[in-house]
């Protein structure tokens, strides 16, 4: 029966990559008939070597600086975890949160799970590890966004976008202030949010579909949870501050390796539009494409970075930039993190139950 259990979960994880990769294909055949951009080979050779190099080095010193934020924390809670295995948890993650709608629904909890199965963290103690980090990335996000409002207002309006992308992107902007606000709440009052988990759980259309005996062991280790991540919380931001800070500030530089890496690329095409308009016009990329609901925003996506950056890159290039920067930051870690997901599967299968 575990066996089987295990055979359907890889079955759909292959179903999830399957519907991703369509969708991103659907993407770029797209982008590549409005742009005219076919081959390949001539693409790539658009492109100056070196600045294709450094892009690359951005993008891998990007999944360092993630790995170390989840290593920092994890730390400040006194657990030494290696770094490869940050590591490792930060690819299953980005895999997962690149195969589900949204653009990262599965990424957290495969994390916490990798966590405290791998790692022999209590599951309260992963779960604010996790939750933190998260915190802190979308405090970062946030942060950078708000620095720039009024440049948002002003320069909005001359990217000349369509009515559906300028909705898409109020709400990608409405949505995440909300969700970090809960976010926020659920990190400071968790036992409240206990609470109304608890009442749900009573109504009886979900008895209905739920055994009651499943239920009250849900609730149980739920409580057993809450009450670690209380605990876990509390020493993290009273006695661990500075290892807080210092995760931070990392969470800044992986922001910053991530928003300069279109500048780099369009570099290397010989374009020369302000470095500043290229960055924002990424955050807001960023904004929209998270509240899309094709997995990781595969092939909606690549539609979207064209819309919003149609007045900074001339037509015959901009084909050639949208697919090789979202193969530099998405599907090389669908790829990679993909195998690794796999051979954490493989060493779970090779073990003794």
């Amino acid at each position: 029966m575990k066996n089987e259990g295990n055979k359907l979960s890889k079955k759909q994880i292959v179903k999830e990559t399957f519907y991703a990769l369509l969708a991103g294909i659907v993407g770029i055949v797209f982008v590549s008939i409005i742009t005219h951009n076919w081959n390949l080979i001539a693409m790539v050779k658009s492109f100056k070597l070196s600045y294709l190099i450094f892009a690359f080095l951005l993008m891998f010193l990007d999944w360092i600086v993630e790995a170390y934020v989840l290593e920092i924390i994890a730390n400040a809670l006194e657990y030494k975890i290696a770094f490869k295995d940050c590591l490792n948890v930060f690819l299953v993650g980005g895999f997962f949160s690149r195969i589900t709608p949204f653009s990262g629904g599965g990424g957290e909890p495969v994390q916490i799970y990798l966590l405290s199965k791998n790692n022999e963290i209590k599951p309260g103690d992963s779960t604010a590890i996790v939750a933190i980090k998260t915190f802190i990335g979308t405090f970062t996000r946030l942060t950078v966004f708000a620095l720039l409002p009024f440049w948002i207002a002003m320069t909005k309006t001359q990217w000349k976008l369509s009515r559906a992308m300028n909705n898409l992107l109020n709400a990608g902007i409405i949505l995440t202030i909300l969700f970090f606000a809960f976010f926020i709440f659920s990190i400071t009052k968790p036992e409240i949010v206990e609470d109304w988990i608890e009442r749900l759980s009573k109504k009886r259309f979900l008895r209905k579909i739920i055994p009651k005996a499943r239920i009250e062991r849900g609730i149980k280790q739920m409580r057993k949870i809450v009450s670690d991540f209380e605990k876990a919380r509390n020493k993290l931001f009273s006695s661990k501050k500075a290892n807080i800070a210092y995760a931070f500030v990392m969470s800044f530089v992986s922001w910053g390796l991530v928003l300069f890496t279109p500048v780099i690329l369009l570099r290397g095409l010989g374009i020369k539009s302000p470095w500043p308009q290229i960055v924002i016009t990424a955050l807001i990329f960023y904004f929209a494409s998270a509240y899309i609901p094709t997995p990781g925003g595969s092939g909606t996506s690549e539609i979207g970075i064209l819309a919003l950056f149609a007045g900074l890159v001339p037509q015959p290039l901009i084909g050639v930039f949208v697919i090789v920067w979202r193969i530099f930051t998405h599907y090389s870690l669908i790829i990679l993190g993909g195998i690794t997901t796999l051979r954490n599967f493989s060493k779970k299968k090779s073990k003794p139950h």
